[in-house]
């Protein structure tokens, strides 16, 4: 990773050059991904849902929940997710740090923290992420530390960093990933390296 990489600038250019929030956010395991939120959502009456970095608004187009609040570091992503969900009266959008001082039922975190590279982002995006609710913190990821030949990727045990930090967490589901990734797929876009980890928050 090069000393000046900055995760935040990354993601911001690579929306104004055209990108989008990567494969794991379309195709299966998009609805994968849907599937297991929304069922979340219902199966234990969560009203409200905050997102910490939404991306490109594909993902978001799946969930079918009425109170949701989602922040990204990208203005331009802001911006669009505001226009292309404007028919959603419960739904909000703000660049990351700018949203209301508030809490939630459910935070989410899908497919960011293997994009923290930087050691302070990481720590302060967690600790964010797990003040931010009153009940559920969902987070998936990968779960191993390794930095990945792509300077943008960098693999973390946030598990363990959990554990050491948040007392107040309680690890309590893990599913299985029905689209595990495996290092002998043909079309290893189609799978994914990152699961979900469900968190309790102690009140």
């Amino acid at each position: 990773m090069p000393k000046d990489f900055s995760s935040a600038h990354y993601w911001q250019k690579r929306y104004k050059r055209g990108g989008n929030s990567g494969a794991g956010s379309y195709g299966r395991l998009a609805g994968y991904k849907a599937d297991y939120i929304n069922d979340l959502v219902e199966d234990r009456s969560i009203d409200t849902v905050y997102e910490m970095g939404f991306g490109d608004g594909n993902q978001s187009s799946l969930f079918d929940f009425p109170n949701y609040v989602a922040t990204d570091v990208s203005e331009l992503a802001v911006d669009r997710g505001a226009a292309q969900f404007s028919d959603r009266p419960g739904w909000a959008f703000y660049v990351s740090g700018q949203d209301p001082e508030t809490t939630y039922d459910l935070t989410m975190s899908l497919d960011v923290i293997y994009h923290l590279v930087e050691d302070e982002v990481f720590e302060g995006y967690v600790r964010e992420l797990f003040a931010k609710s009153r009940r559920y913190v969902l987070i998936y990821a990968s779960n191993h530390d390794e930095q990945h030949k792509a300077s943008h990727v960098r693999h973390r045990h946030f598990t363990k960093w959990i554990t050491e930090n948040l007392p107040q967490a309680t690890l309590i589901e893990t599913p299985e990933h029905p689209y595990a990734s495996d290092p002998e797929d043909i079309d290893p876009k189609d799978k994914s390296f990152a699961s979900f980890y469900l968190y309790e928050v102690a009140s």
